[in-house]
């Protein structure tokens, strides 16, 4: 066996900041990873900021400016980690001022930050914090469409934006100080690509298709231009008490089904229908997604290789593949045309979790495919791929288990988190999946999966109503094969499953009825999650469920993302430019936000509930990484020009314009009060008349749009899935 040449010192994610921690209440076999420490926490405390302070209900538009950039005053500490991320960029630590630039004391020169936009020659990364590193020397554009005239460092004229629009100087006649931090430049950019560079398409996808077809994203689609749609549901939410919520049955579904809801994925189920928009998600073979597949092999290609091609290409670094699976996450959750799959696939990722970072990391690429590869077909499949790879045999410690030394962490899980549930088994039932787990481990010499019936322990055994004799060694693997089917077409593990499914899809504490619904669908379809899926979207509760789920940072910021619609894509993270660990600001953000793809610091995956995400320390932090993925990441995808992309015209109704954009950014119709606040923005701030007598401000429109584009993200219409 080749030893792999790791760095000294690394060990899971590369800069991270998480300290170990143990759960007491778990069982003293159970894995765990470091954890960060996140509890529920006060939801009405943080949706007073986000309902009073985002949208300054009652106060002047500059009020809601300030609010939704972050400037409120001070806020409880509380949920995920704001850990620092591959990149190197560190972020406020929760509690801590917002205002605050980290490394430095309060008080001093450097101590705050402005949240203006940035000028053409200033980085989006001065906005929060230290930025991500940007020197890829040997960064290659790809672009998303022919005309590419977002490309980086191209966007914007130097009038882009005022020096100053921090949150204490709105007014017009303060617009003009200058807020650059004392000693602070902008960060680095990447060489210029060549021409051969900037115009090479990406390889041909998964799909065999080339990479850069029609499935490229239109630099603005017609949807921006027209009007707000009907809005034919009525709702209210206890996640923003008071907020009366008018959107319509195809914005609900887009949001809930996607990684981030657009106008223009909204257009294509109005097109097709629901339905028949369900249908083609769960066959996604037929969509073509050469523009995420081929940005994908092109920039991240280690994320599709098995273990022995990654040895070769990482020159024996072989856990540096994780970092290519982190970036090729992303970079699909962006671009891809498959987005329920992409849903399905992050879903399913938490659920029978493996970390990017941890003891199986040298593996996690295969594991990331055998992810993408089963994720709407029959689940018991998938979880008979998992348990024979050696991602999840090292991560749950099975390569140690043996007949004489069973270690019992994968039994347990297997039990416990992937099918039938703590309530169900007892330990005598964890002793014996254990069991029937031994000889199951990877092969020192060529680090793949092998079964050893030496290591095999015999004897009867029975887990459930499951009944093995269990005497010949060499019939492990059958055996394995029969106990899984076993357990995931168990009645607990269909309504396990159907919970995680209702809780992604519907709310998070759905109803029985609904996920009995979907539990039987999964078992009439011998365990395809595909059939669950659609029966969770198109069950009566999923129409009655808007307003019932908070979107996560990776929600927020991808919704964000795919917005904006970029016209080329120069990732910094690419494999061939040294820097693989490097996500951009995308994955920087989330990383602020602890929310960077398979990274959380337990067994059980990433939480899908408003209260995990709650706490007013991560909402200010969303808030300002609101404001910088709306800003745009300049080196990977350009400053973001939205008054063309919103078709955004200066003199024009700002209350018609208002409500056009509010509606085709957040799908929502906005209460008048609060369309006043972003009537005001996209007006300049007026200090008098009537908000329906406002026009689009003729001074510094790019701003004024750019900050009512922040507005909306941030406000708890962006909030809400």
């Amino acid at each position: 066996m080749q030893s792999e040449t790791r760095p000294n010192g690394l060990s899971g994610d590369p800069g991270s900041s998480q300290s170990p921690g143990d759960d007491q209440s778990a069982p003293p076999t159970r894995a765990r990873r470091a954890s960060a420490g996140p509890t529920p926490h006060g939801r009405r405390g943080a949706l007073l900021l986000a309902g009073v302070a985002a949208l300054g209900l009652g106060s002047a538009a500059c009020g809601s400016l300030r609010g939704s950039g972050g400037g409120a005053e001070s806020a409880p500490s509380g949920g995920p980690s704001q850990s620092s991320s591959p990149a190197g960029g560190g972020g406020p630590a929760p509690g801590a001022s917002p205002g605050a630039r980290p490394g430095t004391a309060p008080g001093s020169p450097d101590s705050s930050y402005s949240l203006a936009r940035p000028r053409q020659d200033e980085g989006a990364d001065d906005i929060v914090g230290q930025a991500p590193d940007a020197s890829n020397e040997q960064a290659m554009s790809t672009p998303l469409t022919q005309d590419a005239h977002n490309a980086p460092d191209s966007m914007a004229p130097d009038s882009m934006a005022p020096d100053s629009m921090a949150p204490d100087s709105m007014a017009p006649d303060s617009m003009a100080s200058d807020a650059a931090s004392p000693g602070g430049g902008a960060p680095s950019s990447p060489a210029e690509p060549s021409a051969e560079q900037s115009a090479q398409p990406p390889s041909a996808g998964a799909d065999g298709s080339a990479g850069n077809g029609s499935g490229a994203m239109p630099g603005a689609p017609q949807a921006y231009g027209g009007p707000a749609g009907d809005a034919s549901i009525n709702a209210s939410t206890e996640l923003a008490p008071g907020l009366e919520l008018k959107t319509s049955p195809a914005w609900h579904l887009a949001r809930r089904a996607s990684p981030g809801a657009t106008a223009d994925l909204v257009a294509d189920i109005e097109a097709m229908g629901a339905e028949a928009w369900i249908d083609q998600q769960l066959a996604p073979e037929g969509i073509d997604d050469s523009l995420a597949e081929g940005i994908v092999s092109t920039h991240f290609g280690w994320a599709n290789m098995s273990y022995a091609d990654l040895v070769v290409a990482t020159s024996n670094r072989p856990f540096e593949g994780s970092a290519a699976v982190s970036n090729a996450i992303l970079a699909r959750r962006r671009f891809t045309n498959r987005v329920l799959k992409e849903s399905v696939v992050e879903m399913l990722g938490d659920h029978v979790y493996v970390p990017l970072h941890g003891k199986g990391e040298s593996f996690v690429a295969g594991f990331d495919q055998l992810l993408n590869k089963h994720a709407l077909g029959r689940y018991a499949d998938f979880l008979h791929a998992a348990l024979t790879d050696c991602a999840l045999l090292e991560e749950l410690d099975n390569v140690e288990s043996t007949g004489d030394n069973p270690n019992e962490n994968l039994g347990r899980e297997l039990l416990e988190l992937y099918t039938v549930g703590r309530e169900t088994y007892t330990e005598d039932d964890v002793k014996a999946s254990t069991i029937l787990l031994t000889g199951h481990g990877r092969d020192p010499a060529t680090n793949s999966y092998v079964y050893n019936p030496d290591r095999h322990a015999t004897g009867a055994v029975r887990v459930l109503d499951y009944a093995e004799d269990n005497a010949d060694p060499a019939k492990g693997p059958q055996i394995l094969k029969n106990y899984v089917e076993y357990l995931c077409s168990h009645e607990a593990t269909a309504i396990r499953l159907a919970t995680r499914i209702a809780r992604r899809f519907i709310a998070d504490q759905p109803g029985q009825e609904v996920v009995a619904h979907i539990a039987k669908a999964y078992l009439d379809n011998d365990t395809r999650i595909g059939p669950a899926v659609k029966a969770a979207l198109t069950h009566p509760d999923f129409a009655a469920s808007v307003g019932k789920k908070w979107r996560r940072p990776s929600e927020l910021f991808v919704t964000i993302a795919r917005a904006s619609h970029p016209q080329s894509f120069t990732p910094m993270g690419a494999v061939s430019g040294g820097k693989p660990y490097d996500q951009g600001v995308l994955g920087w953000l989330l990383g602020q936000c602890g929310h960077s793809p398979r990274n959380y610091p337990t067994v059980d995956g990433y939480p899908d509930t408003a209260e995990y995400w709650m706490s007013s320390s991560l909402l200010m932090t969303m808030w300002n990484g609101a404001q910088h993925m709306a800003h745009g990441d300049k080196q990977e995808t350009g400053v973001t020009d939205w008054v063309s992309i919103l078709q955004v015209k200066a003199g024009e109704s700002a209350w018609q314009t208002a409500q056009r954009i509010t509606w085709h950014l957040t799908g929502y119709t906005w209460s008048d009060a609060h369309l006043a606040q972003v009537a005001g923005i996209l007006a300049g701030l007026p200090e008098s008349g009537e908000a329906t007598s406002w026009t689009v401000t003729q001074t510094e429109t790019d701003t004024y749009t750019f900050q009512a584009v922040r507005l909306c993200f941030a406000s708890p219409y962006g909030l809400l899935r």
